[in-house]
């Protein structure tokens, strides 16, 4: 089989590769071809722009929740034309929508097979590629829950209560000396009212 690009693509990729690209040639699907951006209306994946995922007030829960027609970076990147529809991408016809020709599975496959040879520029734009997902991360941040500024987990009884047991025993070994003395003096433990006797 011959690829379409010559130059390209080498003919010793694997035959599914190969395939692929005769069926969807790089110069017309290809990230590469992407067109180019206005940057003044489609925001940049830069962290220093993009919001703080995390809220300072605990009482504020889900006031940061994004709208989800908002654009942002990474759908920048899913693109699609209407003469060729990416075959990476659902596509709506009339008022239905039709899913992907190629499901997430077999694009997560060929992803990982065009990132072996060093090709993966020249596969379509999809939500499996590495860029859509770097640029994903980069938006939404970290989503660990209790990492982020003025936020908190509930945690365990005894992990919310080691801080003030830590203290108490702090207390108790700078008290030690005066408190050995006391026991010596009123005869070793007679007398004693600090602690209750077992």
């Amino acid at each position: 089989m011959e690829p379409v690009i010559k130059g390209s693509i080498s003919k010793n990729l694997p035959e599914r590769l190969l395939r692929f690209f005769n069926r969807y040639p790089p110069e017309k699907y290809s990230s590469l071809v992407r067109p180019k951006p206005d940057p003044e209306t489609t925001p940049t994946a830069d962290s220093s722009t993009l919001p703080s995922p995390y809220i300072a007030n605990r009482d504020a829960k889900g006031a940061h929740k994004e709208d989800p027609r908002a654009p942002s970076a990474a759908r920048g990147l899913l693109w699609s034309r209407p003469n060729l529809p990416n075959p990476f991408l659902p596509r709506k016809i009339g008022k239905r929508w039709v899913g992907a020709e190629i499901g997430l599975r077999r694009q997560a496959e060929l992803v990982k097979m065009a990132k072996k040879y060093n090709i993966e520029a020249l596969l379509p734009p999809g939500r499996k590629s590495t860029e859509f997902k770097q640029t994903r991360l980069a938006e939404r941040g970290l989503t660990v829950k209790g990492t982020g500024v003025g936020q908190k987990v509930k945690g365990h009884r005894w992990e919310r209560t080691m801080e003030t047991r830590l203290e108490d025993r702090r207390k108790a070994m700078m008290e030690m000396p005066e408190t050995v003395r006391m026991w010596k003096q009123r005869g070793h433990g007679r007398g004693w009212k600090k602690w209750p006797k077992r």
